[in-house]
């Protein structure tokens, strides 16, 4: 259909969906994300592990060029190879008409290899530091962020057609983190934990780590299989754009608010995608402790994210999306620095009292400032979706998204890149513990550079113009 003529379905709090279909919608959020944590932050430990983890590099630690590492050219080329496959699949997605949902039929062929490519990161072939891994890694890395997007992309852009207020947006947004963020975090931590299970059960740390991933793949597609079912496209009212796809990019990215709003989740992401692989190392080099003390830094996040999860709508209410915002990433930039200035230790040192106090202090400020980032900046990527539906007069929200990826997941690349380089160029171990203490000034650095420029965002602009005011 060309335009649908289906009328608005029934609204609830959360938009077009009941509480129960809302969250089953939201289920495929923890899905996804828990794929990105075994790439992210188990690929880094698995092919860079830390000193005493019992696991073996799997590629050369050989740097080039000044700054790369065969671990950072392999993320930094997936990065590109995904960064092109975002806002053509965003594209696509607004136009389709197929009878499955414009959206929904990229999930269902999205999501099997979505979440079989990460269990397949783990079984190398060939001896470690070979051509032959880093050309393993590097393909499987490229295909994994390519139907990663296939799915993420169309399900992200869901949720502007299905709350179509920013009331409702925010409320979606909201329990979908105070689900979603929970299950993430906590699989943040059992990931941890499950290593460290395996290990005591007589397993090796690679048969180990390959159990967990293994495990975490199966549990992402019971995860991702949940929105396919309950999602109706027919009852939504959307105009699929007839724009070319050099059309809809150039109208995408001459809305001037939306590259303001772009360029400081750019910043930000590079320095916060530093922040979850780099606990297994704090744990290790600086701290003196196992992966089943690892889970414990990031327990100590939760009492604050659920603080945050309950007063983030009273918060938005008074100050506004923007400040709030805002202020969620001054915290985390500010929680981030001072991991630059502590001094390694091992139970029982003079300094390991010191230590495990700060940091555990530390992970627990950062927990206020969770629910911030996890809901607000799709708060305002709505408002931008709505700026540009009020301009072009057709619902373009997986082009944004894919113009967003299309930046962002280089981000990730070269926060990969970067925390590798710094691994292998400073040092990873409790003799040479440079590179590990670097990560938090570096992250937290990028974070307050972000803050600056989300303050330049110009919502109440956006939001009287996408009303028509």
């Amino acid at each position: 259909m060309t335009e649908s003529s289906v009328p608005s379905a029934q609204r609830y709090p959360m938009g077009q969906l009941n509480f129960r279909d809302s969250v089953l919608f939201i289920m495929g959020a923890p899905g996804w994300q828990i794929t990105a944590t075994i790439v992210i932050s188990i690929g880094i430990y698995f092919y860079l592990p830390p000193e005493g983890a019992g696991l073996q590099a799997q590629v050369s630690e050989e740097i080039f060029l000044g700054v790369l590492t065969a671990y950072g050219l392999a993320r930094l080329i997936g990065g590109f190879v995904d960064s092109l496959a975002d806002p053509l699949i965003g594209h696509f997605s607004d136009r389709s008409r197929s009878r499955l949902g414009r959206r929904r039929v990229f999930l269902i062929f999205g999501v099997v290899p979505m979440v079989v490519t990460p269990a397949l990161l783990f079984f190398p072939p060939g001896e470690p530091g070979t051509h032959e891994v880093f050309v393993y890694l590097t393909v499987l890395l490229s295909l994994y962020y390519v139907f990663f997007t296939v799915y993420v992309a169309p399900y992200n852009a869901l949720t502007p057609e299905i709350a179509k207020t920013e009331a409702e947006r925010v409320e979606l947004v909201r329990i979908r983190s105070a689900i979603a963020g929970p299950i993430a975090m906590t699989y943040g931590i059992l990931w941890l934990a499950g290593i460290k299970f395996f290990r005591e059960m007589g397993l090796d740390a690679n048969s180990a780590v390959q159990m967990v991933v293994v495990i975490s793949c199966v549990i992402s597609f019971v995860f991702c299989i949940c929105p396919i079912f309950v999602v109706r496209e027919e009852e939504m009212d959307f105009k699929p754009t007839t724009l070319n796809l050099r059309s809809a990019l150039s109208t995408t990215l001459a809305n001037r608010p939306f590259l303001s709003y772009l360029f400081a989740q750019v910043i930000f992401f590079m320095g916060i995608t530093m922040s979850g692989p780099a606990i297994p190392y704090f744990a290790r080099v600086i701290l003196g402790r196992d992966e089943g003390f690892a889970a414990i830094l990031s327990l100590t996040m939760l009492p604050g994210i659920l603080i945050g999860f309950i007063f983030i709508q009273k918060v938005v209410d008074i100050i506004g999306t923007k400040k709030t915002l805002v202020g969620s990433v001054l915290i985390l930039g500010l929680a981030h620095v001072p991991y630059g200035f502590l001094t390694p230790s091992a139970p029982g040192d003079a300094h390991d009292f010191f230590n495990v106090s700060f940091v555990l202090g530390l992970s627990a400020f950062k927990g206020l400032a969770i629910a911030g980032w996890m809901i607000l900046p799709t708060v305002i990527l709505g408002q931008l979706i709505d700026l540009d539906e009020a301009r072009t007069g057709a619902s373009r929200s997986a082009t944004y998204y894919g113009v967003q990826g299309l930046l962002t997941k280089w981000v990730y690349a070269a926060s990969a890149a970067i925390m590798s380089y710094l691994l292998s160029a400073y040092g990873r171990s409790a003799e040479e513990p440079l590179g590990v203490l670097l990560i938090g000034p570096v992250a937290g650095g990028l974070c307050l550079i972000s803050a600056l420029i989300y303050a330049c965002y110009p919502e109440k602009r956006v939001q009287k113009e996408a009303r028509g005011l």
